[in-house]
């Protein structure tokens, strides 16, 4: 059987991607940064998602 794997559209993670990428040193300023970890992802994700709802 063969299976071809293809990127799927997800502009959420792109953006994130995006964002990501343009960081210089430590990403939100912890004590002992190890790079990415959960207090990145919430302080990148979190203002989009409460957000999101009152562009419309």
């Amino acid at each position: 059987m063969q299976a071809k794997r293809i990127v799927g559209h997800a502009p959420r993670t792109q953006a994130l991607a995006d964002d990501l990428d343009t960081l210089q040193g430590p990403c939100v300023g912890c004590a002992g940064c190890q790079g990415i970890c959960q207090a990145l992802f919430d302080a990148i994700l979190v203002p989009d998602l409460i957000l999101r709802d009152r562009h419309a």
